[in-house]
Order: structure tokens, then sequence, then C-alpha cells
């Protein structure tokens, strides 16, 4: 057993979303996040805190730079700001810088996550006024966010790796940057710990959970929460299986067999069921970040949508082009409009069931099992599109194509960097297959380690595969 630690609240999270758009030269290194101490053990009622601020920090996380970084690279969005045109520049000419905006970008936040997470884990037996099933729930609750938060650093940052081994006293050595193949290793073996913990975790959580746990579904218990870990096994998997470098052919029947442990539905009215981020504009409260005048959809989006499909109702058409930092676009994200207030407080999907069965199709043609992938694509092509389903697909490139079109547009601007993950990882992202979008068209593919953290390993921020 690990010696408790002191315990950590970090009061950070609120003011990082705030400033995540500035310059940040000196972003400080994963290891000496500061914090405060407090004193006296962990409490049930501490525990819930510390909690919360795990899911609130998810929250936060998962916001303007994290959808909108990662959809611009993938040629799905343009944040046309008249006093920033690196949104542009960065994202699609030049390479980021790692000391800007951008660059540096989308990286610390999911680490103070982690931090608190640790926090938790390190003293959750000190607790003594908490049962033994109670700490069980606690931890795999905790558990699956940290291996959340995790990937989500690494979805940014791909072959570059993220590190791992951050459960050091702050002020210590820099943990080394693991290797893509590692890290997902260590998540998918996270979340199976996470859920052993769940199943252990007796029938309520000893705390309250958010509303979007429960405003398409319920996933406020141990045994329903467990639910929403094995998706997220089943999505670590098929990436453990598409990965360049290290392949596991037998990850993709891993990843089927999660998510049927998870739930997946093929009935049409389930396909929105899931856990759920919700906005309030009430005070201490997060509008939904998208909510921006100056996001747009790229040309290519509502150029390549097939007639009919349902989902262009989330694409609209301007009545003039608007032109701004070398691009031009008239299409705008319905989410995104501001004369629409309800799109402040617009729920939005951490995952949910319309996922799911895109990401087994994915898997079930990594397996070549193409007519069980072309079976779960229509499920969402005929009930989200409102198209006629697709003949039974003969060649996995077909499919993987299907598959792209129909993720595009089912997740789009709520998937975060879900469609960047998969061009990589599909070897499509690049000339072509894209439209270049200057001469110079860097195909940025990642966002670089930032600044601040090559400086505090002196610059070794090679990625190590143990």
């Amino acid at each position: 057993m690990r010696p408790a630690r002191s315990i950590v609240i970090v009061g950070a999270l609120a003011a990082l979303s705030a400033t995540a758009c500035k310059e940040s030269p000196t972003v400080p290194e994963l290891n000496n996040v500061s914090t405060d101490a407090i004193n006296g053990g962990l409490t049930k009622a501490s525990a819930a805190s510390l909690v919360n601020g795990v899911i609130d920090g998810d929250h936060r996380n998962f916001g303007f730079a994290h959808v909108v970084f990662a959809e611009t690279m993938a040629r799905d969005v343009y944040n046309l700001d008249p006093a920033e045109n690196r949104f542009i520049t960065e994202a699609l000419q030049v390479p980021p810088d790692p000391a800007g905006f951008l660059g540096g970008g989308d990286w610390l936040g999911w680490f103070i996550v982690i931090r608190t997470a640790n926090t938790i884990l390190d003293n959750l037996t000190t607790a003594k006024d908490m049962t033994t099933a109670e700490q069980s729930a606690t931890a795999g609750l905790v558990q699956t966010y940290k291996a959340i938060e995790l990937y989500h650093a690494l979805e940014q940052r791909d072959s570059l790796g993220v590190p791992i081994d951050l459960d050091t006293p702050a002020g210590g050595t820099p943990a080394d940057f693991r290797c893509k193949p590692n890290v997902l290793a260590y998540i998918s073996a996270l979340l199976d710990t996470a859920y052993t913990k769940l199943q252990a975790g007796g029938g309520t959580f000893p705390f309250s959970l958010p509303g979007g746990f429960s405003v398409n579904g319920s996933f406020n218990t141990p045994v329903s929460f467990a639910k929403f870990n094995r998706a997220w096994k089943g999505k670590i998997e098929l990436y453990r299986g598409l990965d360049h470098s290290q392949p596991d052919a037998t990850a993709f029947g891993r990843a089927i067999a999660a998510l049927g442990q998870s739930f997946i539905s093929t009935a049409p009215a389930d396909l929105v069921k899931g856990v759920y981020y919700t906005y309030s504009t009430a005070v201490g409260e997060i509008t939904n970040p998208l909510f921006a005048s100056t996001l747009h959809f790229n040309p290519a989006v509502g150029d390549s949508i097939q007639a009919g499909d349902l989902r262009s109702s989330k694409i609209l058409v301007r009545a003039a082009p608007v032109t701004r930092n070398g691009v031009t676009t008239k299409y705008d994200p319905a989410v995104a409009v501001t004369t629409n207030a309800a799109n402040q407080t617009r729920s939005m999907a951490s995952m949910r069931d319309e996922e799911l069965l895109l990401l087994r199709a994915q898997a079930e043609i990594g397996a070549r099992d193409l007519v069980a992938a072309t079976n779960d694509l229509n499920v969402v092509r005929v009930n989200a599109g409102g198209l006629a389903p697709y003949p039974t697909f003969t060649s996995a490139t077909a499919a993987i194509s299907a598959v792209l079109y129909e993720k595009r547009y089912s997740l789009l601007l709520e998937g975060g960097a879900d469609r960047l993950v998969d061009l990589r990882a599909y070897n499509r992202f690049n000339a072509g297959n894209l439209k270049k979008e200057f001469t110079n068209d860097a195909f940025t593919a990642a966002l670089p380690i930032p600044y601040g953290d090559a400086q505090a390993r002196s610059g070794n921020v090679t990625p190590v595969c143990k």
C-alpha cells in the first residue's frame, strides 16, 4: 500500500479556462503545479469535494481550445477571430509555436485533474468514515477520469507522447514522456482496474454526480457508471489496434467485447443515450464554450454532406460568405449562433450511443467483419442521417471511407479531436485526401510539446517506450 500523501485542492481550474488563449511561454511543468495543502486526512465530505473537482475539471478542459484546435486541423472548423489570426495560421499554415497559446495549449488542464485524482487515490484508505465499498466506488470513478484525461492529452500530441508517471511529490524530477503505445496500454489497464473497483462499489456513490449523468440515461451509480467505463475501454482498444508504431490486431476483439459491456444499443431511440456535459448561465457555472460568433465551418463540411442527410441541420448557409485571415466560408455551425440564446446552455455529449456504434464499426472493420460493420454503420446512417442504408461492404477501404463520413457528421463539433485522430489513424491526413488550405499548408497533425515542459527537461522530450 502506498503511504498517504497530503491532500490538495487545485484552485487553478477556473482560471485556466479563462486564460487558455493567452500567450504562455512559461507553462509550468507538470510535477510543479501550484496547490494548497489541506491537513487532517481525507473524509467523505472532502473526498466528495475533490471528486466534484475532478469531474468539473474534465468539464472545463473539454472546452473551446480542445474542440476548436483539433477540428480546425482536421479541416472541419475555422475560428475567424479578427484579433487573432493564429487560430488559422498555426493550425493550417505554419507549425504551431510551442510557446504560443495554440502550440502550448490544450495541455496543462488535463494534468491538473490527474494530480487531483492521484491525491484522492493516495488518501482514500485514510477516510475512516467511508466504507470499503464507498472507497472502491470512489476509486473506480476517479481512475476512470484519470484515464480519460490522459487520453485527451494524448489526442493532440499523438506520437510525441505524454508523461504518465505523475504520482510523485511536487518539485520532483519531471516524469519522462512515454510513447503512444505505452500510454494507450497504461490507460487500458487503468480502465480495467477502475472497472473492477466499480463492480465492488456497492449500490450508490458516496456523493452526488452532476445532472449530465442522468440527462439521457442513468449513469450515476457504480454499476451504471461502469458501462461508461467500458465505453472508454472499447475506444482505447480500438486505437491500440490502429496504432501505427505497434499495431495490435487482437485489440479489435477486445474493443468489441468492451463495447458489448457498455451501454451500446441499436435501438434508434437510444442514439442520444450517454453521459453529457451540461451548461448553465447561473453564477459560478459555465456556458457552452462553442457559443461564439467567430466559429464557422470549413467549406469542406458543407460541400461534402450528402443530399438528404438530416445532419445537415447542424450546418447553416450564410446570406453572404465571410473572409478573414486568408480563408473564406459560407457555412456556420447552428450550435454556435449567438442570436439563439439556447445555445448558451446546450448540452454536449461526452460519450453517447451513436458514437459507440461507430466505434464498434471501426473495430469490426479492423477485425475484417464487414457484415457486422455494415450493420452498425447503417443504424447510424438510416436513423441519424435519414439516408438509404449501405450495401454490405466487400472492401475495408470502402468501409473506412463510410465510417469517416458517418463519424464526421454525427460527431460534428461534438467529438473533440475524434476526426483528427481518425484521419491520422487511417493515413488520410495528407494532401492526397484533403484539400490544401494554403500553398504552404503544413498539414499539422499534432500540437508540439509546450515550451515550459521541454525546458524543464532540458529539451529532452523524446518519448520512452518501456
